[in-house]
């Protein structure tokens, strides 16, 4: 679960509502010949379904005892973790393969710098390996070949998960990657240079608003999550200004 903070509530988004709005960021991409690539469908699926593991603990949210909210996706345990990762990259291995051994390289690449290989981190680690290693093989491809599938995948998360997280994004100065500024103004989410179809892009976003002082028990957290309430977000240029 995603936990994005305001002044008087915080709302939560599920981590396969941020990934959708990710694959519908590339759905829509125009740069670097995107549309004509060879694999443009299957790089679009791997990036929609990118936390399909994440699917069945965001819907039943565990609790945090400190805050009484959904506990955030960077506060899971390593257990949570692997279930979760584990689950997520075996679902497309038999049917579709290449989705498979991208879902396979993000869940990789996410952990790497931040876990040692040791405890549940080194069998998680030695499995993704063997994994992703078999499915390059199928496919015929190199690790250059996977990073440069990957890079949309990788760019896309980024753009989701910082819009999902942070509602001041680049306030004060804009954000920048890959070559585009980029910001959150309200609802509308800005770029410069522009790469998109079309000049004002909209997608309504899956959310949830919750009591800041949070809840008693799961039961109340899971009424509260029953129906979301749609957030309308336009994808539109930025203006230039002085930074």
């Amino acid at each position: 679960m995603i936990l994005q903070k305001h002044k008087r509530q915080t709302t939560a988004i599920r981590q396969e509502d941020h990934a959708a709005f990710a694959g519908f960021l590339l759905e829509h991409w125009l740069d670097h010949g995107f549309p004509h690539h060879p694999n443009r469908q299957e790089i679009i699926r791997a990036t929609h379904q990118h936390d399909n593991g994440w699917s069945l603990f965001d819907a039943k949210p565990r609790l945090d005892a400190k805050t009484k909210l959904p506990v955030d996706f960077q506060r899971i345990t390593p257990e949570e973790t692997v279930e979760i990762w584990n689950r997520g990259t075996e679902k497309f291995v038999e049917t579709e393969p290449l989705v498979a051994l991208l879902i396979t390289h993000h869940a990789y690449t996410l952990h790497e710098h931040i876990h040692r290989r040791t405890g549940v981190w080194k069998d998680f680690f030695i499995g993704l390996a063997k994994r992703r290693g078999a499915l390059r093989d199928l496919l015929g491809l190199q690790h250059h070949d996977i990073e440069r599938l990957y890079s949309y995948l990788r760019m896309a998360d980024l753009f989701s998960l910082q819009f999902c997280m942070n509602a001041t994004l680049g306030a004060a100065h804009p954000e920048r990657y890959a070559g585009y500024v980029y910001r959150r103004d309200g609802n509308q989410f800005q770029f410069r240079p522009f790469p998109f179809t079309s000049r004002q892009l909209s997608y309504q976003l899956p959310t949830y608003p919750l009591d800041r002082a949070g809840y008693d028990d799961v039961k109340k957290l899971q009424a509260a999550m029953k129906k979301p309430v749609m957030q309308e977000i336009t994808i539109t240029p930025l203006e230039r200004w002085d930074e």
